[in-house]
This record gives C-alpha cells, sequence and structure tokens, in this order.
C-alpha cells in the first residue's frame, strides 16, 4: 500500500507544480492562454502523468505495452489539442486526427471484446467509443473545474472497480489520473487560474475511454455489466446527448455552439458557478457509482438498476427541458 501512496503523492504533488509552473510560463512568455487564464492544464497534467507513471514502473515493474500504446496516442492528441489552442482547427480536421488515433489504439489491442459482435463489430463499437468520449470531454469543459473533476470522480469509480477485481494496470492508471487530476484542479476550481484548454480535456477524454475498455465488468451471472462503463461515464455522455437533443429541438445545427449544457441549465436556475459545479460532481458521482455497483449484483437487480438510471436520466432531461440558459 506503500507504493501505491508514494505514486499518488508523485502525481499530486506533480500535477500541481506543473500546473503552476506552465502557468506562469504562459503568462510570462505570452502564450497559449485565454482571457489572460493559461491553458497550461493540459500539459501539466500529461507531464504529472508520464513521470508518474515512471514512477510506478519503478516501483512495481509491471507489464507496459498496452499502456505506452495508451499513453502514446493521448500525448498525440494532446499535441493537436494544443495546435487547436494556438490556432482553431476545423471539426473535420479533428475529428481525422482523432479517428487515426483510434484506428492506432485498436490495432495495438485496445478494443471491446463482445463475443456477439466479431472482429468488426468490435472494431466499429471501439472506434466510435473512442471519439464519443473524447469529443464528449471537449464539450464537457465549458466551466471552471467542470471537465477535470468529472475526470477524478470517473477515475475512482474505475479505480475501485481495478481493486475489486485485482486487476493492476487498471488500478495504476486511474490512480493516476485521480491525482494528476486532483493536482490541477487546485488551480481550476472557480474562479479557476488555469484552464485544461483542448489539448488538456480531449487527454482527459481519451485516458478516460481507454480505460473504460481495459476494464474487466462482466460475468456469467450479469450479462448487464456490459453497460457498467457507458454508466460510470454517464454524466459526459449524457450531457452530450442532451446538447444534441436540445439543439435539434431549437433547430440548432448540431455542431454549432450553444449554451444548451446541463451544467450552463443547472446555472440558470440562479446558482453560483461552483455550487452549480458540486451539483454536476454530485450527478456523477451517482452515475459512477451505479456503474460499479452494475459489476457486482446479477442480471434480477442489474435489470432494476439500469431501469432506474434510465428514468433518472429521463428525469434530469424533463427537469432541464423548459429551463435556458442566457445565450
Amino acid at each position: 500500500m506503500l507504493k501505491y501512496l508514494v505514486v499518488f503523492t508523485c502525481a499530486l504533488v506533480s500535477g500541481a507544480i506543473f500546473t503552476l509552473f506552465l502557468s506562469r510560463a504562459s503568462l510570462k512568455f505570452n502564450i497559449l492562454k485565454k482571457d489572460n487564464i493559461p491553458l497550461s492544464g493540459g500539459p501539466a497534467v500529461a507531464l504529472s502523468f508520464l513521470v508518474s507513471l515512471f514512477v510506478a514502473y519503478f516501483l512495481f515493474g509491471f507489464s507496459i505495452p498496452n499502456v505506452l500504446a495508451i499513453f502514446a496516442a493521448s500525448i498525440l492528441l494532446l499535441i493537436l489539442g494544443i495546435i487547436d489552442d494556438l490556432r482553431e482547427l476545423t471539426v473535420l480536421d479533428k475529428l481525422l486526427a482523432q479517428s487515426f488515433f483510434a484506428i492506432l489504439l485498436i490495432i495495438s489491442g485496445i478494443r471491446t471484446d463482445i463475443v456477439y459482435l466479431g472482429f468488426w463489430g468490435n472494431f466499429l463499437v471501439t472506434f466510435f467509443w473512442f471519439l464519443a468520449i473524447t469529443n464528449a470531454f471537449n464539450l464537457l469543459d465549458i466551466m471552471d473545474g467542470l471537465a477535470a473533476g468529472i475526470a477524478l470522480i470517473i477515475s475512482a469509480g474505475f479505480l475501485f472497480i481495478g481493486f475489486l477485481t485485482a486487476d493492476f494496470n487498471v488500478q495504476v492508471l486511474s490512480l493516476i489520473l485521480f491525482a494528476s487530476s486532483a493536482g490541477f484542479l487546485i488551480f481550476n476550481l472557480p474562479p479557476a487560474r488555469a484552464y485544461l484548454g483542448n489539448s488538456g480535456s480531449h487527454f482527459l477524454g481519451l485516458l478516460v475511454a481507454c480505460l473504460a475498455l481495459i476494464t474487466h465488468y462482466a460475468s456469467l451471472n450479469n450479462a448487464f455489466a456490459l453497460f457498467s462503463p457507458v454508466m460510470i461515464l454517464g454524466m459526459p455522455v449524457i450531457d452530450t446527448l442532451l446538447l444534441v437533443i436540445f439543439r435539434m429541438i431549437k433547430g440548432k445545427p448540431v455542431l454549432k455552439k450553444s449554451r444548451d449544457h446541463i451544467a450552463l441549465r443547472i446555472g440558470a436556475l440562479g446558482f453560483s458557478p461552483f455550487k452549480t459545479i458540486m451539483i454536476m460532481y454530485l450527478l456523477c458521482a451517482i452515475f459512477t457509482a451505479c456503474g460499479v455497483v452494475l459489476t457486482k449484483v446479477n442480471n434480477f437487480f442489474a435489470v432494476i438498476l439500469v431501469c432506474t438510471v434510465f428514468l433518472f436520466t429521463i428525469g434530469i432531461f424533463l427537469k432541464l427541458f423548459k429551463i435556458e440558459a442566457d445565450e
């Protein structure tokens, strides 16, 4: 347990130090910033993740091929995000690059393994999973502390499952992601002194998407555990789905920016930014906890849980439907 504590401390402290250092450099050299707030979160979390990964490898000596593939793809996507932060890329440019990285990960063996789908079925599910979760996190990054806090909660869920299933790679990656996000979040809670930027939201999104795929869920007496990753990532998934639905109802282009996000509609009820993200954290924790529980119950209780979460989601939609955030 001491080794885990060392890795956690390394990721937490390095996340904070890298954020502080890169934020000062951003302001000093007048680069990579928005509204005079540094977009240092992405590079800071990535550096913290890399350093902590080396520390974990030194302490534990674990098998690393898939881990390296995940980190390499995440770094490439981080670089794409930095370019996007410096000069905004087109949606098509970003989708093409994301598709390329997704295919690289699939070829490296990081994909779903659903028996009934076969190779190409699993290939397509994995491909669209990577694109969906990566972009969901990018869309979620619309308030101080939101995307990083959601990543922290979700990684805690995977960390818990990692210990339940004795899956060492999931344990280490989840722990590092949790602590690195926490180190950055110190500077990102409202009012933020540093932003994730497109680089950070894409980096976190791809890491979380990979974690969901390398984690083991289903058992013979609970086929519904296959829904666990979707439920654990319920907050970014539902935020994206409702965002699309709200825009379609208004007759707006799906890809056009608008203030139809769940967080912004909750804020329109009169909550402060801090209270708004706390509500979002609570909703995320509910979805994540349900996803973790789903891995440990039988089919009967799994059906009840899935139906309950579905009705809860419908309730969120109906509650937010009539609320409008100021444009």
